[in-house]
């Protein structure tokens, strides 16, 4: 196993960059059971959403350095969150 080295960061562009492509297989112990893990049977579904629709959620995504999908997902878990609340 590695020890990771952390570079000194100029920017936090530069920073951002480092963890996101960080492989971080080398620093971990392989003892058989990192691996293995319960994963319930999920599936992603696609949805149509309206092009102007799509061009707001894109451009918020965008600004936030976040992909549309997690964009997408964390509104509508709001959204459901807030429909429960309602009642």
């Amino acid at each position: 196993m590695n020890k990771l080295q952390v570079p000194e960061f100029k920017t936090y562009e530069e920073e951002v960059t480092f963890w996101d492509n960080l492989d971080t297989s080398a620093f971990m112990i392989d003892d058989g059971e990192w691996f293995q893990f319960e994963t319930p049977n999920k599936r992603a579904i696609r949805v149509a959403i309206l092009p102007e629709i799509a061009n707001e959620l894109i451009q918020q995504a965008r600004a936030q350095r976040i992909s549309v999908e997690s964009i997408v997902n964390v509104s509508l878990v709001k959204h459901m969150h807030e429909s429960v609340i309602r009642g």
